[in-house]
């Protein structure tokens, strides 16, 4: 990093003032310096690369991929790996009974859920040479693309993760019986059959997910007064809300949106309340710095361990 500071301090169009200059010529039209002008010759738009302040030019065009919508939804622990978590699936029920006779007494039943140790790791090396001759933003964004490929891997697992090395995702859960419905084409009907499986006591805080390609198949789709079922409203700083007969709807891209040619036994979509999943992490994500002795390589890495699973999916 020293090393990467001293070349940009050389810079002459990295210098505070050869940087104001700038601004002062982009803004009221004033002369660059001439101590900024080579030989004193005129700056030509062949030239205007040279001419633009290096930190304006130092911004590495990234790719950009969707993450972090699920990750803030679902419920977050840190208990120890290996403990169990008890669950009860049977509530006691109360009768009326006649002045001075009693009733029967009832068992409480529980259940338990165990979380395990599951790690997730993520390593990128650069070259020695190319850690001193690359841009000051290059360590940056490197460690950006490590966490968010980190949080890709755990928004994917809690949606579709096996339970083998990884956690149990939301899809791998079994829905209870008449909560799976199948569907040969989007319509309105079928939004009316999901509400209808999802259970009361269950509706609050349940939440549509599916991709937005399929999101916007269902916005095309029009009642018989020729309102959109699918409604986008956009609330604080015009961020858009989506909803489907006013419940939320989340999206994300780890789902298959709705085609024609999509198999029999795909997900494209989904009701489900995440505060019923839990990821527990025993060590959270960190960010470690090394140097290989052998290759000179310098190496970032992301390690965490986590697990997570349904705790109850009657929602789903």
């Amino acid at each position: 990093v020293d090393s990467i500071n001293n070349i940009i301090s050389d810079d002459m169009y990295n210098s505070a003032e050869y940087r104001k200059a700038f601004m002062n010529y982009a803004i009221k039209g004033e002369a660059i310096p001439g101590q900024f002008i080579n030989s004193g010759q005129v700056t030509k738009t062949t030239d205007v690369g040279a001419v633009i302040p290096t930190t304006v030019l130092e911004k590495i065009i990234e790719k950009l991929e969707a993450t972090g919508m699920i990750l803030p939804l679902v419920t977050r622990t840190s208990i120890k790996g290996g403990v169990t978590v008890p669950t009860s699936t049977v509530k006691p029920t109360a009768t009326w009974v006649a002045e001075g006779a009693g009733s029967n007494t009832q068992k409480k039943t529980t259940g338990t859920i165990t979380f395990a140790y599951h790690k997730l790791r993520c390593a990128v090396a650069v070259s020695f040479e190319t850690d001193l001759m690359a841009l000051s933003v290059f360590e940056t964004v490197l460690i950006n693309n490590v966490v968010e490929a980190m949080t890709k891997a755990l928004e994917q697992a809690i949606i579709s993760g096996t339970g083998s090395g990884q956690p149990k995702g939301i899809l791998t859960e079994t829905p209870n019986e008449g909560q799976a419905l199948q569907a040969s084409e989007l319509s309105y009907d079928l939004l009316v059959e999901a509400e209808a499986a999802l259970p009361l006591e269950y509706e609050a805080g349940a939440v549509y997910c599916m991709t937005k390609k399929t999101f916007m198949a269902y916005q095309a789709i029009k009642d018989s007064a020729g309102q959109p079922i699918a409604r986008i409203n956009y609330g604080i700083g015009g961020k858009p809300e989506r909803t489907l007969l006013g419940r939320p709807v989340v999206l994300c891209n780890y789902l298959d949106s709705f085609s024609a040619t999509l198999e029999a036994s795909k997900v494209f979509a989904f009701l489900f309340n995440f505060k019923d999943y839990v990821l527990n992490t025993n060590y959270n994500m960190g960010i470690k710095k090394y140097e290989n002795n052998d290759t000179d390589d310098l190496v970032t890495k992301a390690i965490m361990i986590a697990d997570g699973k349904v705790l109850v999916k009657d929602s789903l």
